[in-house]
């Protein structure tokens, strides 16, 4: 075997082979798909060049190779409930790839990967086993003669297993596959063409070459293609696991390093737990709580798990609950469950991943990047779902009891979906449980709610673009580019312009000209009209011609090709003739004054809240903007005013405003900051606005701050976890706002009667407080102190002390009302500890009371401490007397069942 050991060595390794045989090395395009809305996340190597392949586009390159981030966790390549249990499952994964546009086919193709296999990478060709498509003498004939494979180790497969589509119609061709034999323990058969076709774990598929040959025009019927082209795909993952020696992929250095800090702080000995692994002895107890197999299924689930949700937050997905963002917190929730099975007093996310971005963040440097921004997202989602967690315990623990007071034995399949969807639990897990006390789960209604889920998912990713529009125009745009250069913008310098229409297209196909109250699309040489980029909407405007004109209402580019969008509102457009092009000058203005407000607000943010600031999305219109940054918490009242004032500050020092193109690195040197999903050539625009600001940006921008005149936010709100949103205006329309705020203020003294509107609020303020006080004393006679003392119980701690104990819900809020009640309760129970859960927003208040006579022994603020470290929350107080608050999802019975767990007392 050779001397490669790392798996940053393999990757690097593969980019030079290819490289040297004429490839370009293109970048890892984002797990979000930019340009194919029918994908949830990028799932092949082959995602980025799906036009290409189909035609649709052209590259300046016919060879390229890739590491490709991929991730499967949802839709057709969902295997969650595997990752961690199997040595080769995983939700992200890197794809090696080598592709060929039409250039070289199946002998290179071949030569290529057995060479760099056996050659660079040193993998014993006795280890090798090659398949074909049935059919494919040829590529049989080349492994056999031109490698010199012996024919006994090329096996013909079917359909099923070697031949590759795109779709029902389209691209395809047949596939050959190299497997790589792990050795006789890791399977019974010893036939290798019979182990390779049973799919036993020996024999492992490290790459597979898809011979793209065929245009299937319809179901089984073929032709051949006129330029044939190569798509392959080598797992990382598993040519790592064969050149480290490892049959197990979770044991290689792309996830040990993970799992080994894990077992540092678990104080767990890893080499002891992969011996009893080997030993087969995978149902023994270890560290006296749980299987091997259980112990490394968590370990190798956090690992994994990190991967996905680290570079997933890198590429710009937020947990939420649709879509992508969905199934971002699924893994995101199963890896906290798995972690806290493990170890409850342990968070092990922003540890893990930490350790991932030293380890990868030199080949993926987004990682780095976006740090921050990933451990603010995994300790506020991470915190949020150990609260949910407990509540669903708590749901499920209820349901239990209810169904056993009505004699029934199976919890329905609505509510085993509604943990596993809402609070993390597995079906397993509550089978378990409901197992444990006697219970079924109806499996078959949880299983139909989960495709409903699913469909629901799929639903919320799918663009909502007219596909065939799209394809129609993409197809326009290549057949332009045969003769045509990319659009020139001329927007900079100038508004207006004069140009020949190169091409005019009407949605379904290129037309000759567009005549009176028709739509579509027109191209020219070059044009002033901003193309919409980098958050920045399209440019608006007319287009004049001798025999009519046009309204632009968007403007958008295709493969560098400016489509201008028409209403055509009198006479007609024809194709060569010359027109006059006029951007809106006050649209334009207010767009400008749009854009730099962004860069202003984003340097103010910086300077108020602190660097961890960065942004992490904008969209610039007409009449607002908004823009996304990192930040922990909700901006104060104080704070925005600050930033505002700060914006508005240096619009009056009237900063001049100008723009470089240089190189990306020198750009980078001066301190640019680049903006949030935007791709960057080797050379930038650098936009600075005298010390203040200074980023790449190719948008269109004032050349003085003085022109934005004033800048308002208009809202300040919450966009995902560790992600804040700013809405703003600017221009004359944030002067009309500050216009509209006086002249509201006028408008409440005109209704106070009083010039002095904030001291007459003030003295309403102080009736209100008065009513308030009168509602609440009104409150307490109706609160029934004796159905409340009704619910206590009589327990008894280690001990022996006997004391009462109630803990009790009450919809209120006045928390003088909550103390008053809880005094009353408290006298009337002694010895006794009270507990009342108020009413309290995004939180319940909590409320504990202890008798004099067991104060010492209970401290209500030792009491209030651990619940918070259990329940999430906060708070402190007297040994008699405590307050702070807990979850809204904390009920009564979570709390008692909390208490008497970790207190371990017990009913008398």
């Amino acid at each position: 075997m050779s001397i490669i050991q790392t798996s940053s060595e393999i990757r690097n390794l593969f980019v030079e082979y290819f490289k040297r045989q004429g490839h370009s090395h293109q970048p890892s395009s984002s797990l979000i798909p930019e340009n194919d809305p029918t994908l949830l996340f990028a799932n092949a190597g082959m995602n980025q060049f799906k036009n290409t392949f189909l035609g649709l586009e052209k590259r300046a390159y016919n060879r390229a190779v890739t590491v490709q981030k991929c991730v499967r966790a949802g839709g057709k390549h969902n295997d969650l409930d595997n990752v961690g249990f199997t040595a080769r499952h995983h939700t992200f994964f890197e794809m090696l790839g080598n592709f060929s546009f039409g250039d070289y086919f199946k002998k290179d193709a071949i030569h290529f990967a057995w060479e760099f296999l056996t050659k660079d990478l040193g993998i014993p060709k006795g280890r090798l086993y090659v398949t074909v498509f049935e059919s494919d003498d040829e590529a049989l004939d080349i492994w056999h003669k031109q490698e010199g494979i012996p024919r006994d180790r090329i096996f013909k497969l079917g359909e099923k297993d070697n031949f590759w589509r795109m779709g029902e119609i389209g691209p395809c061709g047949p596939c050959s596959e190299i497997f790589y034999d792990h050795g006789p323990e890791f399977g019974k058969e010893t036939d290798p063409y019979k182990g390779i076709v049973a799919g036993e774990d020996r024999f492992i598929e490290i790459w597979n070459l898809v011979f793209m040959q065929f245009d299937e025009t319809a179901p089984g019927k073929m032709q051949p293609l006129p330029k044939p082209s190569v798509d392959t795909g080598a797992g990382l993952e598993r040519i790592v696991a064969a050149i480290q020696g490892r049959h197990n992929n979770y044991n290689t250095d792309l996830f040990l390093p993970m799992i080994e800090k894990a077992c540092s702080v678990l104080k767990y000995d890893l080499q002891e737990l992969l011996a009893l692994e080997k030993q087969n002895k995978l149902d023994s107890v270890y560290n006296h709580q749980h299987s091997v197999r259980e112990t490394l299924a968590a370990l190798r689930v956090l690992a994994d798990h990190t991967r996905a949700i680290t570079f997933l937050l890198a590429d710009g997905a937020m947990p939420s609950n649709e879509g992508r963002g969905y199934v971002l917190r699924r893994i995101l929730r199963r890896a906290v469950r798995f972690g806290r099975k493990l170890s409850p007093e342990h968070s092990f996310l922003p540890m893990l991943s930490n350790i991932l971005v030293d380890e990868m963040g030199g080949f993926y440097p987004e990682l780095k990047n976006r740090q921050a921004l990933i451990q603010t997202v995994l300790k506020d989602e991470e915190s949020r779902f150990l609260q949910t967690l407990d509540s669903g315990t708590a749901l499920l623990e209820n349901e239990l009891r209810q169904a056993a007071q009505k004699n029934q034995k199976v919890i329905s399949g609505e509510l085993a979906f509604k943990l596993y969807d809402t609070f993390g639990f597995p079906l397993d897990l509550t089978q378990v449980v409901a197992a444990e006390k006697g219970f079924t789960v109806d499996e078959k209604i949880f299983e139909q709610c989960k495709q409903q889920a699913r469909e629901l998912a799929k639903s919320s990713w799918k663009g909502n673009k007219n596909s065939s529009t799209e394809k129609n125009l993409t197809t326009w745009v290549n057949d332009l580019l045969q003769k045509n250069k990319p659009t020139e913008f001329t927007g900079y310098e100038s508004l207006a312009g004069k140009q020949k229409i190169l091409g005019l297209h009407d949605g379904n196909k290129p037309v000759e000209q567009l005549g009176e109250g028709a739509t579509g699309f027109a191209v020219f040489a070059k044009t002033p009209f901003y193309s919409e980029s980098g958050g920045q909407v399209g440019d608006h405007g007319k287009i004049l011609g001798p025999q009519g004109s046009a309204t632009v209402t968007d403007c958008f580019s295709v493969q560098g090709i400016y489509l201008h969008q028409l209403d055509i509102s009198m006479g007609n457009l024809k194709t060569a003739e010359p027109v006059e092009q006029q951007v809106s000058l006050e649209l334009r203005r207010k767009i400008k004054a749009h854009h730099s407000g962004t860069h202003l607000l984003h340097a103010a943010l910086r300077k108020i809240l602190g660097h961890h600031v960065q942004q992490a999305g904008s969209v610039v219109e007409i009449n607002k903007f908004r823009f996304d940054f990192t930040h922990p918490k909700a901006m104060t009242r104080a704070e925005l005013d600050q930033v505002q004032n700060l914006v508005n500050e240096q619009i009056q020092n009237a900063l001049p405003v100008q723009t470089e193109v240089m190189k990306h690195n020198e750009a980078v040197k001066k301190g640019a900051m680049a903006l949030f999903g935007e791709k960057y050539g080797d050379q930038v625009r650098v936009l600075t606005m005298g010390d203040f600001s200074c980023e790449l940006c190719g948008g269109t921008h004032v050349s003085n701050t003085s022109e934005i005149l004033a800048l308002k936010i208009t809202s300040e709100s919450s966009v995902a976890a560790g992600v804040r949103r700013i809405e703003a205006v600017a221009g004359a329309t944030a002067i009309e706002a500050f216009f509209l705020t006086d002249k509201k203020l006028s408008q409440l003294s005109q209704e106070l009667q009083s010039e002095q509107p904030l001291e007459a609020v003030q003295k309403l303020q102080i009736e209100v407080k008065d009513l308030e006080r009168k509602i609440g004393q009104l409150k307490k006679s109706q609160i029934n102190i004796s159905d409340l003392k009704s619910a206590a119980r009589k327990l008894k701690t280690t001990d022996g002390l006997n004391f009462n104990l109630l803990v009790c819900d009450i919809p209120e809020s006045d928390r003088d009302l909550l103390s008053k009640t809880l005094d009353q309760l408290r006298d009337q129970l002694q010895p006794a500890v009270v507990i009342i859960l108020g009413e309290g927003g995004d939180n319940k208040s909590i409320l504990i009371g202890c008798s004099a006579e067991i104060s010492k022994a209970l401290p209500a603020g030792m009491l209030l401490k651990n619940l918070s470290q259990k329940l999430g929350g906060k708070g402190g107080g007297r040994p008699d007397f405590a307050q702070g608050s807990v979850p809204a999802g904390s009920a009564a019975d979570l709390v008692f069942k909390t208490l008497l767990t970790e207190n371990k007392w017990t009913e008398v």
